[in-house]
């Protein structure tokens, strides 16, 4: 009876339940009470779920109880709890984050929302304790499809290439800096960036042309806001090291040095005698080069304004002090950014504003190698020895013989400096009419002098070295670059239909002259010692010499963006460039693209309440590049030849050409199709972006390779000839979350796949060979082509067995503990031919990864990066573990002898290259890494403690390059090498030093 009893009275609370739903009607208003069309209505833990109509209404059928949740791109998220009020009216706020979500794509910008292109940002507002020591291009580790290669020597510059190399010649990306073109060297303060793009793809960078097939990077720079003057002080100090060789001292070197010796004896050597006189010094050559380097940056910055206008002023100092001996560099920058506006009304405004910095940088180069210096150097060998000229030491024939450099001496006998002094930026004004129409004119520029002085002084670095009078050489250029933008654009909404268009002129002018002037025999001052710096005080044998540079770029260009209901998106650029570095009739290029975008979330069909965006994306178009010089069009006249005459034989200067030039050169052409997909989900938390690209450049610059019977000898004229592909992935998934109102934490994670392959070489070329690689059609550039090696020979019957097919002995003249190479063509020996495919240059697979933990003042930040499939050539360990020429040894070589017969390392021999050729695979390693680039620890005060004046105070510690993950036993894998051809061997690179950095910002 009870169980009944509960059925029934369950039964009616059931009843009752379902018959207290009901289909509430509502309306969704904005902060300025206007409808609100296209947003995202769901029952919270429910598949129930609408969306408002055009004047902002909806209907749903939900239960007393149930909790709305609304959600729309660019406005916070609304949940509210149904409680019967009939009807419901809701009001969303803006969004500021996701507003400020505007991507500057070139001469507009776009909500990223509406991008049908493959755009990347990077804030450096979000990375705060990023440190950046080198150039602008160093913040850009973990930005998808990007990759960065450092060097950490004063005055470096890094390499920065997207998406792969699409050309032979130069694949720097261009730089656009606050809409004008540009550069973002070493003398760039990366302090005044506000956020930095980088177009990746076709539909974003095509409003560029001919100079945007290697990618575009665009900086925008801090401006004024509203309200009073703010002031920004900022101060770090970082302390640097290098990675240091695990190499021999004076006591282990000796032993490994007299069994050298002794092998070549006992293997006959008739120019061996005797074991080596060795020298009587001590010298740890890592010690004594390498040093704790100090980098300072100081930065400070005045901003504000109010509706009228606004300014930002920035002034900053930087100096690097170097982590070897030799070289330092030093830093000035001073920034104005200002704006003034008039509104005449509701129908007109104008704005005149300026973006203009100077800049100061010199350098003292490095004028030898220390990273190879203080391996080729022998411990045996003392800084300073007296017997020699200059008073430095180095090897002789009569001690231990090395042809390596005393750094020391080289850095001492030798002084490079290098200084530039340069101001530009842009003044620009522009009307708005209507709202819906802006004219806008831009005039920028870039002028720069450089100064450059060499200065050898009289002495010597190493062995068998010719005695050099002193010699001074300087060189002074001046260049000036002006860009002259007008652009009209259209903004307008129509009901759901929305239509944005840029049109524009561009003329691009660029002049460069150097001089130059050089003589020997420079005075010394007999006071001091010093030598003088000036040409005059130098005595004989004056040269001079001199050149100019010019170019020309004249263009016209236009974009239209088109959505429909904030779900059909329609893109389209053309260009037209005309460059004076190509003849006449080949002079003018036409770059289009074209993209679609398809918001799926906005579709009244996609009732998905987890996912707030969903949008796919596809877009081709032709990019270009110009990797030529200014003048090799032109067929050039050489004035150095002279000619006699008549019975005196007076001497006449000539002129001939001594190098073919090429009038048919034409622009690289690089198409590229991408396919992308962007998500973001759970509130917005979570955001997934997918990339695929295929882009293949055309008509490649190389230069031909032509006899020299032909009359030239004046360097291989370039052709249109080769044809690269690349094609890849990119993956980008960001979480960002709180708990509870204190802790916040998020991650940005990113990975990319490339493969790059050769379609073509040209003129019946199938090949293109380096003594360490090989490029083929078919294959991608640079592949390590190399004997491969297996093992030891451990006795002579393993010498005896190694036979070809037809039974003949392949390395006859083998001993037991010298290296076993296989016979890859089997024909009994081994030379060039046996040289096999052993992996690629090019990373596959690439790495990002940025953590971010805060808690009310404390955050934490982790920034990683690594690189995957692909194989290094460890050029140092080549060099010290050869033993046919003198340099210091790994301490942990483990040679074979007859007492150590499991020894893991060949036999040493001096004067022998049976064990010591390069073009064997012992010194190719898996370059496969992954590093913590950066891990920073920061603190806000208190607002409390700051008071009333100061408006922020922080204090961080930030270590860089601190652990690496690695099985390269090299000093850096993510060394820098700009060779293309084998951009993996490392030839003894300056590696990326590890520090530590302890800065403070303050702000009232």
């Amino acid at each position: 009876m009870i169980r009944i009893f509960l059925i029934l009275l369950f039964a009616v609370w059931s009843s009752s339940m379902y018959a207290q739903q009901a289909n509430v009607k509502g309306s969704v208003l904005d902060g300025r009470a206007a409808a609100l069309p296209s947003v995202n209505v769901s029952a919270k833990g429910k598949q129930i779920a609408t969306q408002t109509d055009a004047m902002g209404d909806f209907s749903i059928a939900i239960a007393m109880g149930d909790t709305l949740v609304f959600s729309k791109v660019g406005f916070k998220g609304v949940e509210h709890p149904y409680t019967g009020e009939v009807p419901l009216q809701i009001t969303m706020t803006e969004d500021d984050r996701e507003l400020d979500e505007v991507v500057v794509i070139g001469y507009q910008t776009v909500r990223k929302a509406d991008l049908t292109g493959a755009v990347s940002v990077f804030k450096p507002a979000e990375m705060k304790n990023t440190i950046v020591t080198g150039t602008v291009g160093d913040a850009l580790v973990t930005v998808p499809g990007v990759n960065v290669r450092t060097a950490g020597a004063p005055g470096s510059e890094g390499k920065v290439e997207i998406r792969g190399t699409g050309t032979f010649g130069n694949s720097n990306p261009l730089y656009v800096v606050d809409g004008v073109i540009s550069g973002a060297n070493r003398d760039f303060n990366f302090n005044d960036i506000e956020s930095i793009q980088v177009l990746k793809d076709a539909s974003a960078a095509a409003i560029y042309g001919s100079r945007a097939g290697n990618g575009v990077i665009i900086i925008t720079t801090k401006q004024g806001k509203e309200g009073k003057m703010k002031i920004d002080l900022s101060s770090v100090r970082t302390s640097q090291w290098l990675p240091r060789y695990n190499l021999t001292d004076r006591e282990q070197w000796i032993k490994l040095n007299d069994l050298a010796f002794m092998n070549a004896i006992s293997n006959g050597n008739t120019n061996i005698k005797g074991l080596a006189n060795h020298f009587e010094g001590n010298t740890d050559w890592q010690d004594e080069v390498f040093k704790t380097g100090v980098v300072e940056d100081h930065n400070i910055s005045f901003s504000g304004g109010s509706s009228a206008g606004r300014y930002f002023i920035s002034g900053n100092y930087q100096r690097n002090a170097g982590t070897t001996i030799g070289s330092q560099s030093e830093r000035f920058t001073l920034r104005s950014n200002t704006s003034a506006t008039r509104d005449f009304g509701d129908h007109v405004k104008f704005t005149i504003g300026e973006n203009i910095v100077l800049s100061h940088y010199g350098v003292d180069e490095l004028d030898t190698n220390p990273i190879i210096d203080v391996y080729r150097m022998l411990p045996t060998i003392p800084i300073y020895d007296d017997r020699n000229f200059g008073g430095y030491g180095y090897g002789n024939g009569a001690y231990n013989i090395t042809f390596g450099t005393n750094p020391f001496a080289k850095e001492d006998f030798t002084d490079t400096r290098n200084s530039n002094l340069r101001v530009r930026g842009n003044a620009f004004a522009s009307l708005d009419i209507f709202k819906m129409f802006k004219y806008k004119f831009n005039f920028g520029f870039d002028f720069s002098n450089d100064k450059y002085r060499y200065l050898r002084k009289v002495g010597s670095w190493q062995v068998n070295q010719p005695i050099d009078p002193s010699s001074l050489t300087k060189r002074q250029a001046q260049s000036q670059e002006f860009v002259f933008d007008n652009t009209l654009e259209f903004n307008k909404q129509f009901g759901k239909h929305a239509l944005s268009a840029v049109a524009g002129v561009s003329f691009q002018p660029f002049a460069y002259e150097q001089i130059w002037g050089s003589k020997n025999d420079v005075l010394l001052n007999s006071g001091t010692g010093a030598y003088y710096e000036q040409l005059d005080a130098a005595l004989r044998d004056p040269r001079t010499g001199g050149f100019e540079n010019l170019s020309k770029l004249y263009s016209v260009f236009g974009r239209v963006n088109y959505s429909y209901d904030d779900r059909y998106l329609l893109s389209g650029t053309l260009r037209r460039d005309e460059s004076s570095r190509f003849a006449p009739q080949y002079n003018t290029g036409y770059f289009p693209s074209a993209s679609v975008g398809w918001r799926i979330s906005e579709e009244r069909f996609f009732n998905v309440p987890w996912i707030n965006d969903l949008k796919i994306r596809g877009n081709y178009g032709i990019l270009g590049t110009s990797n030529i010089g200014f003048w090799d069009w032109v067929e050039l006249i050489n004035s150095f030849p002279q000619a006699s005459f008549g019975d005196n034989m007076t001497s006449v200067p000539g002129m001939t050409q001594i190098q073919l030039a090429n009038v048919d050169l034409q622009w690289e052409k690089l198409s590229q199709m991408n396919a992308g997909l962007d998500v973001a989900l759970l509130d917005n938390r979570l955001n997934l972006s997918m990339e695929y690209f295929i882009k293949t450049t055309k008509d490649v610059l190389t230069q031909m390779q032509i006899l020299q019977s032909t009359g030239n000898n004046g360097g291989n004229p370039f052709v249109n000839a080769a044809s690269l592909e690349n094609r890849g992935v990119e993956i980008a998934l960001s979480w960002k979350d709180k708990i509870g109102e204190d802790f916040q934490y998020g991650i940005d994670l990113n990975g990319s796949y490339l493969k790059n392959t050769i379609k073509e070489l040209g003129y019946g070329r199938t090949e293109f060979t380096q003594w360490d690689t090989k490029s083929v059609v078919g294959r991608s550039i640079g592949e390590w082509y190399l004997i491969k090696t297996d093992g030891l020979f451990r006795s002579m019957e393993e010498v005896m067995a190694h036979r070809n097919g037809d039974g003949r002995l392949i390395q006859p003249n083998a001993r037991p503990g010298d290296v076993k190479y296989i016979d890859f063509n089997d024909d009994g020996m081994i030379t060039d031919a046996d040289r096999q495919y052993l992996g690629t240059t090019i990373p596959k697979y690439q790495l990002g990864m940025n953590l971010m933990f805060a808690y009310k003042g404390i955050d934490l930040q982790v920034q990683m990066t690594g690189a995957f499939g692909h194989m290094v050539y460890n050029g140092p360990r080549s060099g010290f573990d050869r033993f046919d020429d003198n340099s210091n040894y790994r301490a942990d070589y483990d040679a074979w002898t007859p007492e150590n017969p499991n020894g893991k390392d060949p036999r040493p021999i001096f004067a022998d290259s049976r064990n010591a050729r390069p073009d064997q695979d012992r010194w190719l390693e898996n370059g496969n890494y992954v590093r913590v680039k950066q891990i920073a620890f920061g603190y806000n005060l208190p607002k409390a403690v700051l008071g009333k004046v100061f408006t922020g105070a922080r204090v961080f510690v930030n270590g860089q390059n601190l652990l690496t993950f690695t099985p390269y036993t090299g000093l850096d894998p993510e060394f820098l090498n700009r060779n293309i051809w084998d951009r993996t061997y490392d030839g003894g690179a300056f590696p990326n030093p590890k520090g530590f950095t302890f800065g403070a910002q303050l702000s009232f």
